[in-house]
């Protein structure tokens, strides 16, 4: 019965957390955060313990084992989507290589995740260690890789880098409670249902976040407003997102380009 209560639970928040190139995290919080959250989103919390950001889960099943200690008072599990999955450094390899793809090693990572390349990124390294080298940086980031233990993605974060940078990163890595989200830039972050779990066995409430009521009924908006008209199943930032991103992929010519990047660009703003 334990086991079909957790199925349950793990299947109330639709969708994997990574799935049709869609990225999704769990944040554990108080129900008293709720309504602040719908109007405002999630922000960068006061905890700090491994760098400032906003922590999340990446699978449900930690959420949940989290939410269940006692630690917060009417515990909810907020679910969230990742808008720019390339603006994050996976330290986790099994990620990498479900979300970037060919191009999940570390140094391929950097290169992208810095507008000055590795070389930025080696920069800032050296000015904490002096007695670092390109060479030495890169071996050390192979290491990483090939023996990705918790131990030594945790060494990229404490030891590595310098703390400034650290507190500036978004990254995915198995941090003290499991595979962690710690997100310092959290314009990248939508939030679309909450879980109200329940520890006893009685299942679960589970709720969609609208992001219809957060656009703006005004002129600048009035294109976006007209194409959730005309799709009316959307409600959620994900749905819209994606739907947009497909009818893109189908695009005949230059105006529908247009029209769809400006339905993204309007979505970015809100």
């Amino acid at each position: 019965m334990e086991n079909n209560i957790k199925i349950l639970l793990r299947e109330a928040l639709l969708n994997e957390e990574y799935a049709e190139g869609k990225l999704y995290g769990y944040h554990v919080t108080s129900m008293s955060n709720l309504e602040s959250i719908k109007q405002n989103g999630l922000n960068v919390g006061q905890r700090s313990m491994q760098g400032k950001g906003l922590y999340g889960f990446y699978d449900y099943d930690h959420a949940f084992r989290y939410a269940s200690k006692g630690e917060i008072k009417e515990p909810i599990i907020i679910k969230f989507y990742i808008t720019s999955p390339n603006r994050f450094l996976y330290l986790n390899m099994d990620i990498a290589k479900e979300v970037l793809g060919n191009d999940y090693d570390l140094i391929s990572q950097i290169n992208k995740y810095f507008y000055g390349g590795f070389d930025e990124f080696f920069n800032q390294v050296k000015a904490a260690n002096p007695s670092m080298t390109e060479d030495k940086l890169k071996n050390i980031l192979q290491k990483i890789q090939d023996d990705n233990t918790e131990g030594n993605q945790r060494e990229f974060v404490f030891s590595l880098i310098p703390a400034d940078l650290n507190n500036k990163l978004n990254v995915v890595w198995d941090g003290y409670y499991g595979l962690e989200f710690r997100i310092a830039n959290t314009r990248y972050v939508k939030v679309v249902g909450y879980d109200v779990p329940n520890f006893y066995g009685k299942g679960t409430e589970t709720n969609k976040v609208s992001f219809i009521d957060k656009i703006p009924n005004t002129e600048e908006f009035e294109p976006l407003l007209k194409f959730l008209e005309n799709n009316k199943e959307l409600n959620t930032y994900d749905e819209i997102q994606y739907k947009v991103k497909s009818l893109m992929d189908n695009i005949r010519n230059s105006r529908e380009f247009y029209y769809y990047n400006s339905i993204i660009e309007l979505l970015d703003k809100i």
